[in-house]
């Protein structure tokens, strides 16, 4: 960590030194998914732009299973550096990723053994199976290279780079919109050349970031560890302060998976394009939150570490005001420009075109409620109250859409389904504020 001063100008400056390179790094990371949505749907078929979103929540499924041990370790390894315990926080920091590389070989092969089962429990059916099967086929040989390239994202903050995090998300992004190109346009190669350029470009980040922590700058550095065994009964710690943020990830591929279900049998399968479509836009709005949530939890915890409590809480206001602000931004867009979003994957003669407006203007309402949600979860685990954490994640990506689900499509008419985000994200909204009040 920087070394920090507690005047408000100096707090503001660092906690937009933080909070704004995370934000442009998981903005760039949405871009270029938004990217290969639009060679997919534009070079190669609607059905196509579909299964890519049907493969979605296995990919989610693999950055919060990165997530876990990165802000786990993230918020660790800021509370060791605020007690001045730098060797404890280096001992963590090898371990984790020596604990990171064989959980993502392991999955990876797992997951290519089961390759069909896996396709199957993602929703894949009829024209979609074979699509779904060819992007995952690819997907799986760079799962390493997914979750290494995250906990590196977000150890490089920690260690006094933020803006180090963005250039290497930029250069995964150039990388991955070039290589779409090249595969999906120009060679023609379909749903698995669109794989293979998220994949590489996920290899360039991790060497940019490998790079960082071999030089004698980085303060995070691989040591050796002195007593593995001691160091091992830390996990359980580490996994529970990243449990809070893990769920979140994981929910947006669930909340995918479930609206996929639900739309597919109420709506129909046009519905499920109207969504894809729908959640590459969510997509951006979360990633914008949660890149503010990454930026604010190393100064929190920090702070907490070093018993800063007014500290803390500034930098928690500061947070909080971004939220409120980006979310009525966001709301905006989503009413008021709808058409020209979904002209981005569809034609303007295409008849989804119509429907997918109307989709996005009713969804739009919930991201008043979206970033602060994810923001509370993210406050909880710097605070080191993962428990609270873990049950606003659960009850605001997994119970709360569920049950919603099941109630408006069994009460309402089925386009009523749209507005089930906003029922969810405001009862979360209100479960969130009573956990996090006393921070406040």
């Amino acid at each position: 960590m920087p070394k920090l001063e507690n005047s408000q100008k100096n707090l503001i400056t660092t906690y937009l030194n933080y909070a704004l390179p995370s934000i442009a790094a998981m903005w760039v990371f949405s871009i270029y998914t938004m990217v290969d949505g639009y060679f997919v749907g534009r070079y190669v078929s609607e059905i196509a732009l579909a299964s890519v979103n049907v493969a979605m929540p296995f990919v989610n499924t693999v950055f919060a299973l990165a997530i876990i041990l990165a802000v786990g370790t993230s918020t660790k390894v800021a509370i060791y550096l605020g007690e001045g315990r730098r060797n404890d926080a280096k001992e963590v920091f090898t371990f984790t990723v020596i604990a990171i590389i064989i959980f993502a070989l392991c999955l990876s092969l797992a997951s290519r053994i089961f390759l069909n089962d896996l396709a199957r429990l993602l929703g894949a059916r009829g024209d979609l199976f074979p699509l779904v099967q060819q992007y995952l086929s690819i997907i799986l040989w760079f799962v390493p290279f997914f979750m290494v390239s995250y906990h590196f994202e977000v150890l490089v903050k920690i260690d006094g780079f933020p803006r180090l995090a963005t250039y290497g998300v930029i250069s995964a992004a150039i990388s991955n919109m070039f290589l779409d190109w090249l595969f999906v346009a120009i060679f023609q190669w379909g749903i698995e050349g669109a794989a293979l350029a998220t994949g590489i470009a996920q290899v360039f980040s991790t060497v940019i970031f490998t790079i960082h922590f071999l030089r004698p700058k980085a303060r995070l550095k691989f040591i050796r560890i002195n007593d593995f065994l001691d160091t091992t009964k830390q996990l359980p710690s580490i996994l529970s302060l990243g449990t809070g943020d893990f769920l979140s990830e994981l929910s947006t591929g669930f909340i995918v998976f479930v609206y996929n279900i639900f739309l597919l049998k109420y709506l129909g399968e046009n519905a499920l394009v109207s969504y894809t479509i729908v959640s590459y836009f969510t997509l951006l709005i979360a990633s914008t939150m949660t890149g503010l949530t990454q930026g604010m939890q190393p100064l929190v915890s920090y702070y907490h570490g070093k018993h800063d409590v007014e500290s803390g809480k500034k930098i928690t206001h500061y947070a909080i005001r971004s939220v409120v602000g980006l979310s009525l931004i966001a709301i905006f867009i989503g009413i008021v420009f709808p058409k020209q979003i979904s002209l981005l994957f569809l034609s303007a003669e295409s008849h989804l075109l119509d429907p997918t407006v109307i989709a996005l203007r009713k969804f739009a309402i919930s991201y008043l409620a979206l970033g602060a949600n994810l923001l509370f979860v993210g406050l909880l685990a710097a605070k080191g109250q993962p428990k609270k954490a873990i049950t606003l994640s659960t009850l605001r990506g997994f119970l709360l859409v569920y049950l919603g689900l099941i109630v408006v499509s069994g009460v309402l008419p089925p386009e009523y389904i749209w507005y089930t985000g906003t029922l969810s994200e405001g009862i979360s909204l209100i479960i969130g504020i009573y956990f996090v009040r006393e921070h406040l």
